[in-house]
């Protein structure tokens, strides 16, 4: 599987996130970020949600096996990170639901035995894109209501809109809105936009330019017919009673940033 959204599906966990007794209480989805801290050295880091990754006990991961660089769907992987909340880092700022897990040595330990992909570090947005603007098309891949490929063990990516001008923080804080169904599993869901196609579909195209896929942010709440955010963090969370607009918060890319930065530099 070569194509670019292709490779999107194995940069994307399922997490599962147990209590003390060993009870699943909870699960999410979080991405693989690649951060350089040297010219010949690297840091991998999980990234998802405060409410995620903080107040369990442990958290399970589950790999696609690899053979000679290729996955081997149907054969899976799983590693349990216990003490969890020794190894979780969160953004300082209480008002961010950004949480990251550096996770360097799993694959280190299993080089070669699982098959995954990362996000490099220079594809998270600034918001500095010219051509960044409302009412384009954003894909998220996740595990919405725990729904996903079981056996090739494989989330699914879902697609939306840009609500609220990306450039602008909305209603102050570093979030943008999507026009998207979000249910709880999508938590910690990567936001992407493929703004070569972007300019293509507006007549914008060069030719000889570069594709220009970037990730813009992380999914954290889905908005209530009431106008109330709620976080979308486990399948306890009864929200089919309540209408739901069909509106996504992400956290912008610039805060994933903000939190790496300050565990690398």
């Amino acid at each position: 599987m070569n194509s670019m959204h292709e490779q999107l599906l194995y940069t994307t966990l399922r997490i599962e996130c147990f209590d003390a007794g060993g009870s699943l209480k909870a699960f999410g989805t979080g991405f693989l970020l690649e951060r350089k801290v040297s010219e010949t050295a690297s840091k991998i880091f999980l990234v998802s949600n405060k409410h995620v990754l903080l107040g369990y006990e442990s958290i399970a991961l589950t790999f696609t096996a690899a053979s000679q660089g290729n996955p081997q769907h149907g054969t899976k992987r799983r590693f349990f990170i216990n003490e969890l909340q020794k190894y979780v880092k969160q953004h300082p700022s209480d008002a961010i639901d950004i949480a990251v897990i550096d996770c360097t040595g799993v694959f280190v330990a299993n080089l070669g035995q699982i098959y995954y992909k990362f996000v490099s570090y220079e594809m998270l947005s600034d918001f500095t894109d010219p051509e960044l603007t409302v009412a384009q098309n954003v894909y998220f891949v996740g595990y919405p209501d725990n729904v996903f490929d079981v056996v090739n063990n494989l989330p699914l990516i879902r697609s939306g809109l840009i609500a609220s001008h990306p450039s602008l923080d909305y209603n102050g804080t570093p979030v943008f809105i999507i026009d998207a169904q979000v249910f709880p599993g999508s938590s910690g869901s990567p936001v992407y936009i493929d703004l070569t196609y972007e300019n293509f579909k507006n007549g914008n195209i060069m030719l000889g330019e570069s594709k220009k896929l970037k990730l813009l942010g992380i999914v954290s709440a889905t908005m209530l017919h009431n106008n109330k955010l709620v976080a979308v963090q486990t399948p306890a969370i009864n929200i089919c009673s309540q209408e739901v607009l069909g509106l996504g918060i992400v956290y912008k890319a610039t805060a994933i940033k903000e939190l790496i930065n300050s565990l690398v530099e």
